[in-house]
């Protein structure tokens, strides 16, 4: 067991035993609330695994060394540009090192003890490179005294998110490679574009800042629109019914509509590890499941979507930050693997976020 998973595991127990105590001598209320931040702290750590509880580390048990891995996946171009050699302080012989991005994002991944260790990292001065690769450090961001946009935010979170994305997915394929060395190997992965929201400018941006959509999102009285720049609805989702205070009763489900029209029915999962939302549309199903918090961005509120099987996008919500003069305000991101439903995404970032609203004071 790791180091870290015997701490959580001591504090959990504790947890429980302090729960229990306060239950024998009466105090129900205070023991039950003691005994839920135990359940939550288990279900925090994955309910005991290590790879389901961490998007930061990975860890794959094969006896394949780093140079086998390398040379399959040598090739294979990202975000953070192709694999190359290093070695890392935490670690014995060689790494293969994808990055750094701008905001100083790297994946190291290296051998230790019948294991391959893939792991995010942003502490450069661990990483012992030849003088050959001192020209990868040379474009990183000098972040210190820059006034904080939302523009420059999403650009900053989303190459956060997109790090955390690529860490799953080479952890799931090293997994392939060590079962099956023949496994097939991706040209390139994780290539995106990002498009972001800022609850208090009213609209859906790309990359570049240019208005794409106009969106209206508010909890009570319940409004979740997208609407071209024109003003004209293109996509938008009702409940199917609130409580007497007027409440969104989620357990009924939702109603989507385009171009105001009927176009598929919202409604909640939960299978397993699993949950979030199964879209129901004319076009297929979508599959919107809960990702876990990302802290290194500040965005907790996560998700991704699935068409038929297939990740086509990463929503990122940040449901309540503090930019240096837009104020506070809600700032959602969206990763696109796929733009073909782009106007969806938006739609269901913008049905996220008004659902969010309801734990904003």
């Amino acid at each position: 067991m790791r180091k870290e998973d015997r701490i959580i595991t001591i504090i959990m127990i504790l947890t429980v035993l302090m729960g229990v105590l306060m239950l024998s001598v009466g105090r129900f209320i205070m023991g039950g609330i003691v005994l839920l931040i135990a359940f939550a702290i288990f279900l925090n750590r994955g309910g005991g695994r290590f790879n389901d509880r961490s998007i930061y580390e990975k860890i794959v048990k094969t006896d394949m060394e780093i140079g086998e891995l390398y040379e399959k996946i040598r090739d294979i171009d990202t975000p953070l540009g192709k694999g190359w050699i290093a070695e890392h302080k935490g670690f014995p012989g060689d790494s293969i090192v994808y990055g750094p991005s701008r905001y100083k994002d790297c994946i190291v991944i290296s051998k230790k003890k019948g294991s391959i260790d893939i792991k995010h990292i942003t502490a450069l001065e661990n990483i012992i490179r030849k003088s050959g690769d001192e020209y990868r450090f040379g474009d990183l961001a000098d972040t210190s005294g820059v006034v904080v946009t939302p523009e420059r935010y999403s650009a900053f979170a989303s190459m956060k998110l997109i790090s955390v994305m690529l860490l799953k997915h080479l952890y799931e394929l090293t997994e392939k490679l060590s079962a099956d060395r023949n496994a097939a190997v991706p040209d390139e992965l994780d290539f995106f574009r990002f498009y972001y929201h800022n609850s208090s400018e009213g609209h859906f941006r790309n990359s570049d800042g240019d208005d794409i959509l106009r969106v209206e999102s508010n909890y009570r009285p319940f409004s979740a629109r997208i609407m071209d720049e024109d003003g004209e609805e293109m996509a938008s989702v009702m409940p199917h019914a609130f409580n007497a205070k007027g409440v969104v009763i989620d357990s009924a489900g939702y109603e989507l509509f385009a171009n105001g029209e009927h176009f598929g029915e919202i409604r909640k999962f939960k299978a397993g590890n699993q949950e979030g939302y199964i879209v129901d549309t004319d076009a297929g199903e979508f599959r919107v499941k809960i990702f876990p918090a990302c802290m290194r961005a500040n965005i907790s509120c996560n998700h991704t979507i699935e068409h038929e099987g297939k990740l086509k996008a990463v929503i990122g919500g940040s449901p309540n930050l503090l930019f240096d003069e837009a104020g506070r305000c809600q700032n959602d991101l969206v990763l696109s693997y796929d733009d073909d439903y782009l106007v969806l995404y938006a739609a269901l970032e913008i049905f996220l976020l008004t659902l969010n609203r309801k734990y904003l004071k």
